[in-house]
């Protein structure tokens, strides 16, 4: 196999030692979607170190999306899930061996960090969050604003792997600090966990984006989402008929909180359905035209990200609860909507 310069550390070495060592012979990959050119390269070393590979071609959203059923059927015996840090709370529920490969950047932060300072200016106190592909980095980052006199903070809560780390659900080490700061400093790519940042603090925000070389303010993005949150919510508040979403991926099933929302609909004197899927889509929602809203307990960045994707409102749980008159908007708002 050539071994062409990538993007991401790939592990290969612990791939291929792990695949001996666990003596694996039919091993499911899944790749989330900035990595999926490289599947052929890592089919590739699968094979030279013995074993099939199998290419997941569905979409990879996180670590809580494992494709524990689809590695029964295939008969897969080992699956390497690339792009995410392991979740300690889905431990328990997995009984397919996995390898996660984080896929770290190789990539400089220094000129985009040194660029954000520019935005930086007019605050001291600094919290500072990246995602599994740069966290490796965050130490470099504290130095450089620090250097340019700033107190950086950096949160590390329990069940995140890393200090500083989020994901596109998770804020806790964000909002752990939330209160010492007067700005948020996103070092990663895209404008995705950068606006979740916003919405879960409310700070000023500032994503620093390695890929694209540049530096810019989220806020009036982030904006633009909650004004949408808003106009889903008054909307939904008026419908009669909703659907209850479970979600069916391992790390966003929670069927207590679908039954307690129904059965809290109902006192309402609304009419709720339970519905399973395991692809919240736009499509699947159009087979259901007699529902006039739905609750999604799956994912929440389905309605606070794709929310403009769907033709009617999907709101998270504490929006339905803001739309039976249960929670007030400003209540939601003050404590972050993730």
């Amino acid at each position: 196999m050539i071994k062409l310069p990538v993007l991401f550390d790939l592990e290969e070495d612990k791939v291929k030692r792990e695949i001996i060592k666990r003596k694996a012979r039919r091993v499911l990959v899944q790749l989330p979607e900035g990595l999926k050119p490289e599947a052929p390269r890592i089919a590739s070393l699968i094979e030279e170190s013995g074993a099939l590979p199998i290419i997941s071609a569905d979409p990879c959203y996180g670590a809580c999306d494992l494709a524990l059923d689809e590695a029964e059927m295939l008969s897969a015996d080992l699956i390497i899930h690339y792009g995410h840090s392991e979740m300690e709370s889905l431990k328990r529920l997995i009984d397919v061996p996995v390898i996660y490969v984080e896929a770290k950047a190789n990539i400089s932060v220094k000129d985009v960090v040194e660029d954000a300072l520019h935005y930086l200016k007019p605050w001291n106190n600094i919290g500072l969050v990246t995602t599994v592909q740069h966290v490796h980095m965050i130490k470099k980052i504290e130095k450089i604003l620090r250097a340019a006199g700033k107190k950086v903070y950096i949160g590390h809560e329990p069940g995140l792997k890393y200090p500083g780390q989020v994901l596109g659900c998770d804020y806790r080490n964000a909002k752990a600090i939330s209160n010492m700061v007067e700005a948020f400093l996103f070092v990663g790519g895209g404008v995705f966990h950068a606006i979740g940042l916003f919405l879960a603090t409310l700070k000023p925000t500032i994503a620093a984006d390695p890929f694209e070389g540049r530096a810019h303010r989220i806020d009036d993005e982030a904006k633009r989402v909650i004004n949408k949150r808003w106009a889903d919510i008054a909307e939904a508040s008026k419908a009669k008929r909703w659907g209850v979403i479970i979600g069916l991926k391992i790390g966003q099933f929670n069927l207590e909180a679908s039954l307690k929302i129904k059965r809290d609909l109902e006192k309402c004197g609304k009419e709720a359905i339970l519905l399973a899927m395991r692809e919240i889509t736009p499509e699947n929602l159009l087979e259901f035209p007699t529902i006039e809203a739905y609750v999604n307990t799956a994912c929440p960045r389905i309605s606070l990200y794709e929310g403009r994707k769907f033709s009617k409102p999907v709101l998270t749980p504490r929006e339905t609860y803001v739309a039976i008159g249960k929670m007030k908007w400003e209540e939601y708002l003050k404590s972050g909507l993730l």
